[in-house]
């Protein structure tokens, strides 16, 4: 009877300790789905477009604008390049964690990475909707004030090699819920690039109003070099599912 108690009493005292840990992780990841449907992630159907202006380092060659058109579902989207027009009819697919590209003058679609680069400091993985819910595994490194807001810091890590960067740190907002910040890194923790983001737009589902990101500011870490991705025309709309099907890319 004794050993008994002894058991219950340990077994009660373990749960104790792994609980917090059980209930903050899944806080945490309920934070980067609320900030992934800011940024297009985890919706049944949404068009948006990016206009992407670059801006190099001092001596570069000046760099086109891009106008894309995107349309995005729960677990895909489909990015249509609108200009400059060498790349007009370019389309980016993405399904899960697979993506394909075609261009007006291939046969067929050819697989890629989303860590290409798109324009200047812009990825294509950084133009289609936000999936870091599943693309990372993510956890609550410290609490710390990023610019006028409080906020969360999580460290995120690529549960794959087609996720869009190894490493991310993140600050969310803790009264919006937004990311406010981002650091993206190289699996041994080297800094490649920052971005900001800004949310002057929203989106209305199910009689919710949610807010919607407006601007993504790319900065490269070793130079001024910097991309401003600016998203306008936002709407809630049901996509057909063949607009999603890589057989009817090209």
């Amino acid at each position: 009877m004794k050993n008994l108690i002894t058991r219950i009493f340990l077994l009660a005292a373990m749960l104790a300790v792994f609980m917090p840990e059980t209930t903050r992780a899944a806080d945490v990841a309920a934070l980067v789905e609320n900030a992934d449907q800011a940024r297009g992630g985890g919706f049944p159907g949404l068009i948006w477009d990016v206009h992407a202006v670059s801006v190099g380092a001092p001596g570069d060659d000046p760099i086109p604008d891009y106008r894309l058109r995107v349309k995005a579902t729960m677990m895909a989207s489909l990015a249509e390049i609108l200009e400059p027009a060498n790349n007009k009819g370019g389309k980016m697919l993405q399904i899960d964690r697979n993506m394909w590209m075609t261009k007006p003058n291939l046969k067929k679609p050819v697989a890629i990475s989303p860590r290409m680069r798109l324009t200047g400091q812009a990825a294509i993985g950084d133009i289609a909707a936000t999936n870091y819910t599943q693309d990372y595994t993510a956890r609550l490194v410290r609490e710390e004030a990023c610019g006028d807001e409080a906020c969360h810091v999580l460290e995120l890590t690529a549960n794959t090699k087609r996720s869009t960067y190894d490493r991310v740190t993140y600050w969310i907002s803790k009264s919006r819920g937004l990311a406010v910040q981002a650091e993206f890194l190289t699996p041994s923790g080297k800094l490649l690039k920052s971005a900001r983001f800004e949310y002057d737009n929203s989106i209305t589902i199910k009689g919710k109003k949610i807010a919607f990101m407006s601007r993504m500011i790319i900065t490269d870490a070793l130079s001024d070099a910097h991309t401003t991705l600016t998203y306008s025309n936002i709407r809630v709309q049901e996509i057909a599912a063949a607009e999603f099907d890589v057989a009817n890319l090209q």
